[in-house]
């Protein structure tokens, strides 16, 4: 009764946004598939049902009877995921654990391996060409036609695919593909404007391209643009509680604004973007981001800064 009634809400989202089977199903199943699941006769896995709804722009939370394989393979992607967020990207062990947790992956865990062999691949110097190819296979697992500069800014993404192109882009810019960086990061910031995200997703979401778009946009000397991108990103994490990349905004924040030649303002915002690093004890930030304003701005507006840091944070810098 259950898997009738769950074939039965996706047929009837599925026709409400006039998608075909073939349409809502392209790079997730097979339409036989889809028709099975739509008619009650095979029950999606948790990853399926979850892409299914993302596509219908339903937020729904519908329980799915996990195997011990798949409980098992959630575990380890929870794993990842916070490596990643902490910059551990040591994750070939997790990886083959991840693969031979069964004898077999459907396309979504395939794409998931992919995605942490490519990160892991990362931390090998000048390895970007390599790890883009890897993205770009992983990718294509879900979205079969997509190709670096496609249009992606009306699609409905996944956590994982949304993950994926991210990091596309990131590849991009260290290879010197700027433009395309940039076109990509922003299309990813239209998606999160036009997907029905919940709040959660959406505060973890948003921060972390606000970041990136913003530096690049000042990077290419789009300063008016970086400036709007990095405080919807500082708004965003204010006001949801995501204070993980807060300094490094107000930083991108203040440095745009010295660009754009508002000094008391952007200095402002700077000496509070340093006072965050210094009570996160960040001082691997604090080290590179002064470098930087050194080296762009020179010292005189270094020390008009550090004018109105804590004693402790300028004994800290000392000791860098």
């Amino acid at each position: 009764m259950e898997y009738l009634q769950t074939g039965q809400m996706i047929r009837e989202l599925r026709k409400r946004k006039g998608l075909s089977q073939e349409q809502l199903c392209e790079g997730l199943c097979e339409p036989p598939t889809m028709s099975k699941i739509e008619k009650g006769r095979q029950y999606p896995n948790k990853k399926l049902l979850d892409a299914l709804l993302v596509r219908l722009h339903e937020c729904a939370e519908l329980q799915v009877p996990l195997s011990p394989s798949d409980f098992e393979r959630a575990q380890i992607e929870r794993e990842v995921i916070s490596r990643v967020s902490n910059h551990d990207y040591e994750l070939l062990e997790l990886a083959e654990r991840y693969r031979n947790c069964a004898s077999s992956m459907n396309k979504h865990e395939q794409q998931f391996y992919r995605f942490t062999q490519a990160v892991h691949a990362t931390a090998i110097p000048d390895n970007w060409a390599f790890v883009l190819a890897e993205f770009e296979r992983a990718i294509q697992l879900t979205i079969p036609r997509y190709r670096v500069g496609a249009d992606i800014s009306t699609a409905m993404l996944t956590s994982v695919e949304f993950t994926i192109l991210n990091n596309i882009a990131i590849c991009l810019w260290f290879l010197d593909q700027r433009k395309k960086a940039v076109a990509l990061m922003e299309q990813l910031y239209e998606v999160l404007d036009g997907q029905d995200l919940d709040r959660e997703e959406y505060a973890k979401r948003l921060p972390l391209i606000a970041y990136h778009l913003s530096m690049w946009l000042g990077v290419e000397a789009a300063y008016e643009k970086s400036l709007a991108v990095a405080e919807k990103g500082i708004q965003c994490s204010i006001k949801y509680g995501k204070y993980a990349l807060l300094a490094d905004l107000l930083y991108n924040k203040g440095y745009t604004l010295l660009k754009l030649g508002r000094d008391r303002e952007g200095t402002a915002v700077l000496q509070k973007a340093f006072m965050l690093m210094y009570a996160g004890d960040n001082a691997k930030a604090y080290e590179a981001f002064r470098n930087d304003l050194l080296q762009s701005f020179g010292a005189a507006v270094w020390d008009g800064i550090r004018s109105c840091l804590l004693p402790d944070s300028l004994s800290r810098e000392a000791s860098l």
